[in-house]
């Protein structure tokens, strides 16, 4: 599986040139997943990102003992666990593989390397994520005024 056209298409990624996504590349894993496969579970301390190359991960979340609500399905393209790159905290959802899947993982401890090593790169993904971010927020903005305002009623 060839790492650089799933970081090249990826929006977080978007603001780096070719060279930077070569030495990205480098920090990143492949993995294949059958299903079924378990990636984490929800509170569990988060130390990846995921890219989904293909296949399908369902992120779910536990709505009280014993009933869990699929949030979304995540195929070819998209992405979850951004946040674990940047912070310790525990997860929000759980990510369970739902259809054999190829994943690209960045964790942790290979993005802060990525940091010491080429800060321009580190810092460029970051704004990707903040601009992804920034973007998801003006997004909701007006579903949730919409939802509070129902909910006022």
């Amino acid at each position: 599986m060839a790492k650089i056209k799933p970081l090249k298409e990826n929006e977080i990624f978007r603001p780096l040139n070719d060279r930077e996504i070569a030495v990205v590349s480098k920090f990143v894993d492949e993995k294949n997943y059958p299903a079924g496969s378990s990636l984490f579970y929800e509170n569990m301390k988060g130390e990846a990102m995921y890219i989904v190359v293909s296949g399908q991960v369902r992120l779910s979340k536990m709505l009280s003992e014993g009933e869990e609500k699929t949030l979304t399905t995540m195929g070819a393209g998209d992405y979850f666990g951004e946040n674990a790159l940047l912070e310790e905290g525990p997860r929000t959802v759980t990510a369970i593989v739902s259809q054999d899947s190829s994943l690209l993982i960045i964790k942790r401890a290979a993005f802060n390397k990525l940091l010491e090593e080429e800060p321009k790169a580190a810092v460029k993904i970051i704004m990707g994520m903040y601009q992804v971010l920034s973007g998801r927020i003006r997004k909701a903005s007006p579903k949730l005024q919409q939802m509070i305002l129902e909910a006022s009623r």
